[in-house]
């Protein structure tokens, strides 16, 4: 077994070779089984988000560690000598993987200022935007999404930083808006009327909570960005549906009927739900709508 110890690529023998990648396997399989009891004993405590964050930390830096010392104790090399000799390669290996390395510094970046976590709901741009889609897993090139009908949609982590980003989960409500002509503009204070009767009567529709949400709904009006948007009124009564008339053509005119809602997922089936209510009422009181 003398072959093992005789160098095989300058003064790197076979037996450190080996050593060098039983090393490597063993980190990788040791960093999965970390990051795996991680998840298993902190997911209920912390909850997903940190929980996986924390695992995924553990994950890369038991990788990195092992790379490092194999290179360094085992294969005796220098590792800013062969940084400095890769020279002109290195360059051209960095332009080529250039966008990789935007991908994975994105992913980095993702995991320092959070402007996504696991489970929120956002929809992300420019072009194509997706759809209102929940953040399933992030991870150091992509970021996987499950749009609200199933889809499963993977983002560049590039995209996420460089393009526009709506998220739902940390506005912590969000506004719809739905046009209406209706045939007479002196229906206008009985159509609101009717509006905020049918908004009160949906489950779904702000201001309109359950007992368990409340807490939650009164914290989120202590967050900066709602304090922005509705200034220093701090009650739900702000939420209160709004009819507003956009446009007079003759007799007819057109509204915009304007509702807040908490689960953005949900949106086109509450809108579907309430817009039946609203013109069941309309047609029970003789109140005529018109096409656009």
């Amino acid at each position: 077994m003398g072959w093992l110890t005789e160098p095989l690529i300058g003064t790197i023998t076979p037996l450190e070779l080996i050593t060098f990648f039983l090393l490597q396997v063993a980190a990788v399989i040791t960093a999965r089984i970390v990051n795996m009891l991680i998840r298993r004993y902190l997911d209920e405590p912390v909850g997903k988000r940190l929980s996986k964050s924390v695992g995924r930390a553990s994950q890369y830096t038991i990788i990195f560690t092992a790379a490092v010392v194999g290179f360094s104790t085992i294969l005796n090399l220098d590792l800013s000598a062969i940084i400095l000799s890769l020279g002109v390669a290195g360059v051209a290996v960095a332009f080529a993987s250039q966008q990789i390395l935007q991908n994975a510094i994105a992913g980095i970046l993702i995991s320092i200022i959070r402007p996504i976590q696991l489970e929120d709901w956002i929809e992300v741009g420019p072009i194509p935007l997706t759809g209102v889609s929940r953040v399933k897993d992030i991870t150091l090139m992509n970021t996987v999404l499950r749009e609200a009908d199933g889809r499963i949609i993977t983002v560049p982590n590039s995209q996420i930083i460089n393009g526009k980003v709506i998220n739902y989960t940390r506005a912590g409500l969000t506004a719809v808006n739905i046009p209406m002509w209706i045939g007479n503009v002196a229906d206008l204070e009985r159509i609101t009327q009717i509006v905020r009767e049918e908004a009160d009567r949906h489950p779904r529709i702000m201001p309109k909570v359950s007992e368990e949400e409340r807490n939650a709904v009164s914290r989120m009006f202590e967050r900066h960005s709602i304090r922005n948007l509705f200034g220093n009124e701090h009650n739900l009564c702000t939420l209160q549906p709004q009819v507003n008339l956009a446009e007079i053509q003759g007799t007819r005119a057109r509204v915009v009927i304007k509702l807040w809602v908490r689960e953005p997922n949900l949106r086109e089936e509450i809108v579907s739900s309430f817009l039946a209510a609203v013109s069941a009422r309309l047609t029970q009181e003789n109140i005529e709508l018109r096409d656009p």
